[in-house]
C-alpha cells in the first residue's frame, strides 16, 4: 500500500489528469500547425529530426521511470531506495545529455542549442512520481511561435523548461529518503523505451537522410494525427499502471481480465477508424497544400495507431504481470526489423514505405501481447515477477 496510507494528495483524478494532458497535446498540435505554415516542409523536417533525437535522449535520461518508477512508487512509496535512485540517476544522466546537446548544436546548428532544455525536462521530470502516488498534476504551456527555427527552438525550450520546473516542484522526495548501496536499477524499461521510440520516429530520420528534409517534414506533420491519438492512449496506459500493479500482487492473470482488456482495446481502435476520413481530408486545409502528399501515408499510420490502441490495455497487463526483460527484447527486435525495413525500402517508395513498416511493426507488437496474455492466463500459477515487490526487477 502507498506509504501515505492511501491518502490521495492534492491534484486531479485519473480522468481529469488525462483530460488536462489531452489539452496540452492539442496545444502542441496547434504549435506544429503554425510551424508548418511558417517554416514549410523543409524547416519542419529539421525540427522533427531534432525532436526525435531529443526524445531519444530524454528516454535515456528517464531510465524507464515512466512505467517502472510509477510501478515502484505504487508498491513501495516515494521513500523506496529504487525511487530515490531513479531520481538521482535521471538528474545526472539528463544533465550530461543536455550539455552534450548544447555543445553539439553550437557546432552544427546553433539555433537548436536552446532545445537542450527539452532533453533535460523529458529526462528528469517527475510526473511518474505523482502517478504512482495517486496524485495527478499537469501543466500545459502554449508558446508563441514566429517564422524561424531559432524562435521555434526557444519556444520549445521555454515550454519544456517551465513544465520541468513545475514537475519538480509538485513531486518532492520525502525527507531522509536515500539510496541503499545494494540498490540496483536495471535498464530493461530504458531499453524498451528507446526501442519503442525508434519504432515511432526512426522513419523520420531515415526519410531525412535517404530522401529529403521536405519529405521528412511532410511525414512528421501527418504523423501528428496518430501521435496525438497515441499520446492520449499512452496517458491512459500510464494512469492505469499503478492500479494494475497493486491489483496484481499475489495473484494470477485471469482469462476475464484478458477478455476485458481486448474489448476495451477494440472499442478504442474502432473509434479511431471512424476518424480516418475527416483526418485525411483536413491535412491540406490545416497545414497547406504542400502537405497533401502525405495523405496516403496518414491513412496507413492511422491504421497502425488503431492496432496499437487495441493492444494498449494488454500492455498495462504486461507491465503488471509480465517480465521487463521480455518487453525490452521483443520491442528491441521489432525496432531493429523496422529500421532495417525502412533502410531497404524508403529510398524507392518514400513516405508510403515508412508508413507500411510502422503498420507491420505495430502489428508484430500486437501479436506479441496477445500471445503473451493468453499463455499467461492459461498457465496461471504464481506470478513470475511480482511488480515492485522487491527492490529491483533485475533478472
Amino acid at each position: 500500500m502507498n506509504v501515505r496510507a492511501g491518502r490521495v494528495g492534492p491534484g486531479f483524478g485519473a480522468g481529469a489528469w488525462v483530460s488536462a494532458r489531452v489539452v496540452a497535446q492539442a496545444l502542441e498540435l496547434g504549435v506544429w500547425l503554425v510551424l508548418a505554415r511558417r517554416l514549410g516542409a523543409s524547416g519542419v523536417g529539421v525540427l522533427a529530426v531534432a525532436m526525435v533525437l531529443l526524445r531519444l535522449g530524454g528516454l535515456v535520461g528517464d531510465w524507464g521511470a515512466a512505467f517502472r518508477g510509477a510501478r515502484e512508487v505504487a508498491s513501495h512509496g516515494l521513500a523506496s531506495p529504487v525511487v530515490v535512485g531513479l531520481v538521482r540517476r535521471r538528474e545526472r544522466v539528463s544533465g550530461l545529455l543536455a550539455v552534450t546537446w548544447a555543445v553539439g548544436a553550437l557546432l552544427v546548428r546553433p539555433e537548436l542549442a536552446p532545445m537542450a532544455l527539452v532533453v533535460l525536462a523529458r529526462g528528469s521530470g517527475r510526473d511518474w512520481m505523482a502517478l504512482g502516488d495517486g496524485r495527478r498534476a499537469a501543466s500545459a504551456v502554449s508558446p508563441l511561435m514566429s517564422g524561424s527555427i531559432w524562435s521555434a527552438s526557444l519556444a520549445f525550450a521555454s515550454a519544456y523548461g517551465v513544465g520541468w520546473l513545475i514537475s519538480l516542484g509538485l513531486n518532492r522526495l520525502p525527507r531522509g529518503a536515500a539510496v541503499s548501496p545494494a540498490t540496483r536499477i536495471d535498464p530493461w524499461y530504458l531499453l524498451a523505451g528507446l526501442a519503442d521510440q525508434v519504432l515511432i520516429s526512426g522513419d523520420v530520420v531515415v526519410l531525412a537522410v535517404l530522401r529529403t528534409a521536405g519529405e521528412a517534414g511532410i511525414y512528421a506533420i501527418v504523423y501528428r494525427y496518430p501521435a496525438a491519438w497515441l499520446t492520449v492512449v499512452g496517458l491512459a496506459v500510464s494512469s492505469a499502471v499503478p492500479a494494475a500493479a497493486r491489483g496484481a500482487r499475489g495473484r494470477s492473470l485471469s482469462r476475464s481480465e484478458v477478455s476485458r482488456a481486448m474489448r476495451r482495446g477494440l472499442y478504442g481502435g474502432g473509434a479511431l477508424l471512424v476518424l480516418i476520413p475527416p483526418a485525411v481530408a483536413s491535412v491540406g486545409v490545416l497545414f497547406g497544400p504542400e502537405f497533401d502528399a502525405g495523405r496516403v501515408a496518414l491513412v496507413i499510420l492511422l491504421l497502425a495507431a488503431a492496432v496499437t490502441t487495441v493492444s494498449a490495455p494488454l500492455r498495462v497487463l504486461h507491465v503488471a504481470y509480465g517480465r521487463d526483460r521480455d518487453m525490452a527484447l521483443v520491442t528491441g527486435l521489432v525496432a531493429v526489423g523496422n529500421l532495417g525495413a525502412n533502410l531497404a525500402t524508403v529510398t524507392a517508395w518514400g513516405l508510403t514505405a515508412a508508413a507500411v513498416t510502422t503498420l507491420l511493426s505495430q502489428t508484430s507488437m500486437f501479436v506479441f501481447f496477445v500471445r503473451w496474455a493468453h499463455r499467461r492466463s492459461d498457465h496461471g500459477g504464481p506470478i513470475a515477477q511480482p511488480p515492485a515487490t522487491r527492490l529491483t526487477t533485475s533478472m
